[in-house]
Parts: structure tokens; sequence; C-alpha cells
């Protein structure tokens, strides 16, 4: 056997190897990768209250409006009511002749000018008390609203901490004697309960302030 051709099996034997070699190593070197841009960018936190913000607390407050029981009632009052007792009308006819008959009817309308002028007044107070009923519930929308975002953002920045902690192996390779031993995890699944809790407190106060369910109020949130 020629020096050749104990080579060559030797050579096909060396490019398999090195073939399965990257084959099982390539992957590997991308999934680390990967987990390194999730851990290290974690998502943007929110610095202010954005425009969308504000469309969105204007949709709510108008959906409120159209919900409240309060603005309601204040619409309501507003009507014709206080000016029910200011005037009254009265109907009267006559017959005239006694072969050609003919009949005159007469309308008359009397103003009450004392009930006049406190009906006006009465509508005036009316018209205040619905533009307060208003702004108070845009007020109460806007802190519910701010609520639930400072809530939301702290959910998030827990649910990161967390997220750092699953990927120890000093934490996630151990028992739950050795994980509730540690004082730092357990700190971190306590906040992570502690925000999402708010977070959902915020929501239902939110959805009912407005008078929806907190499922259409998170549709109209999160656009």
């Amino acid at each position: 056997m020629t020096l050749f051709k104990m080579l060559i099996p030797r050579l096909f034997y060396g490019l398999a190897s090195f073939s399965v070699f990257t084959i099982f190593e390539i992957p590997a070197i991308v999934v680390a990768s990967e987990n390194n841009v999730n851990y290290n960018q974690p998502e943007l936190l929110q610095t202010e209250i954005t425009p969308q913000d504000l469309k969105n607390i204007d949709e709510l407050v108008s959906i409120a409006e159209r919900n409240s029981p309060d603005i309601l009632e204040a619409k309501a009052a507003r009507g014709l009511s206080p000016f029910n007792d200011v005037m009254s009308v009265s109907f009267s006819g006559t017959t005239y002749g006694s072969f050609n008959n003919y009949e005159e009817f007469y309308i008359g309308v009397t103003v009450n000018p004392i009930r006049l002028l406190t009906a006006t007044q009465q509508s005036s107070v009316l018209k205040a008390r619905l533009l307060e009923e208003k702004r108070q519930k845009r007020v109460a929308i806007v802190q519910y609203y701010v609520e639930y975002l400072q809530a939301r953002q702290a959910a998030k920045i827990a649910t990161y901490q967390m997220q750092k902690f699953a990927d120890s192996s000093r934490v996630a390779s151990v028992n739950i004697q050795t994980q509730l031993g540690n004082a730092d995890y357990v700190a971190a699944v306590t906040e992570m309960l502690n925000t999402n809790t708010r977070e959902r407190i915020a929501l239902e106060q939110l959805a009912a302030s407005v008078g929806l369910s907190p499922q259409e109020a998170n549709s109209i949130i999160s656009k």
C-alpha cells in the first residue's frame, strides 16, 4: 500500500470531524450572542408623557363622558325642566251668528318674569356643574392613566431583573431550598409579584373610571 493510499482515509476522517465540529459549534455561538443582545439591550423605559399617551387620554375621556352617570345626570338637568313653570299657555274660542256661524280661537301666553330670572340663574348653575363634572372626570382619568404607566414600567424593570437571575447558573441550577435562601433572588421574585399586581390594579381602576372592561381599556392604551 502506497503512502498516498494510507493518507486518503485519514484525510476524509479529519474533514468529517471538522464538519461535525463546525455544525455543532456555530449555532452555540449564535445563541450566546442573541442572549447577550436580549440582556444588554432591555426595552427602552419611558421618561415622559408622549403625544400618543395624550391621544389615548382624550379618547378615554370622551368614552367616559358618554358612560359616566354623574355627567349624564348633569346633562339631563340642563334640559328644559328649569323653564317648565316660566310660561303658561291658554286656549279659548267664541262662536258668532245664528245662521252663518263662525268661531274665533285665542291662544294666550303668560310669562312669569320672576320665575324666568330664577330659571336662567339655575341654568347657569347646571351648566357650571356639568363642566365641573367633566373636568373632575378628566383629572381622574389622567391620574389613573399615569399610575398605570408607572406600574407598567416598574413591572418591566422587575421582569428584566428577574431575567438576569434566571440566566445566572448559581440560581437556575440549584434546588428550591437554595433559591429561597438567596436573599437577592427572593427580593427580585417578590418585587416582580408586587409590580405585576400593581399594574393589574392600576389597569382595573383606569378601566372602571372610564366605564370599560380592562380588555377594552388595554386595547386603547396599547395603540
